[in-house]
């Protein structure tokens, strides 16, 4: 069943095991996850190492493709980071990405003999009452659209204050439109669509 996957599935479900959805996880990391799913394509090529040592490079190429937009720009990041800036090293799941492995996951954890990596029920139950709990949220629900919520109440459900760089106001909003459609809650998706036209001057470079 294995031969059926490509690299970019097996490395992709490596990423979202290490909960690549929500957190940007390091390139070794998921390289030494991919190695133990399928050794034999993520290991040193010469038999006295093939055993001991997993192979960087075709993680590296597979997460590299997953990122084209021809794609779907499923993950973002890079491998390798900056000397003075190592936060820049690692890769996580776009919201398109988490679209992607909802998808998926279920024919690759089948596969792989694998359980499904699956959101944590407490953690996304969490997250879909905090965000329902929201006066962004609410207010969207009582009027049916965002022309009363300002463009601080909605960086403050982002956890950023508003003369925060639009890098940052738009990682964090990926970060929760991931989740959402992880979840695949509709009505939170929905929501943070409009979010994402309603302050797109927030989210976008000029």
């Amino acid at each position: 069943m294995q031969n059926k996957l490509s690299n970019m599935d097996i490395v992709l479900f490596a990423l979202h095991k290490l909960d690549g959805t929500s957190r940007k996880v390091h390139t070794e990391h998921i390289a030494w996850e991919a190695y133990k799913l399928a050794k034999e394509r993520f290991s040193w090529r010469l038999p006295e190492f093939r055993d001991r040592f997993p192979d960087k490079s075709p993680v590296r190429f597979a997460l590299e493709q997953a990122k084209k937009k021809e794609r779907g720009k499923i993950v973002t990041g890079r491998a390798g980071g900056d000397i003075f800036r190592p936060e820049l090293e690692g890769w996580c799941f776009t919201p398109s990405g988490a679209e992607w492995i909802r998808e998926n996951e279920s024919r690759i954890a089948k596969a792989l003999k694998q359980k499904t990596p699956d959101l944590r029920r407490l953690e996304a139950e969490k997250f879909v009452r905090k965000l329902r709990a929201d006066a962004c949220f609410k207010l969207f629900q009582e009027r049916g659209g965002l022309d009363e919520v300002s463009s601080y109440m909605f960086t403050d459900m982002l956890g950023c204050s508003p003369d925060a760089t639009k890098d940052i106001i738009k990682r964090k909003f990926d970060r929760l439109l991931t989740t959402a459609k992880l979840v695949n809650d509709s009505e939170i998706i929905k929501f943070l669509e409009v979010c994402s036209s309603t302050f797109s001057d927030l989210l976008t470079e000029n």
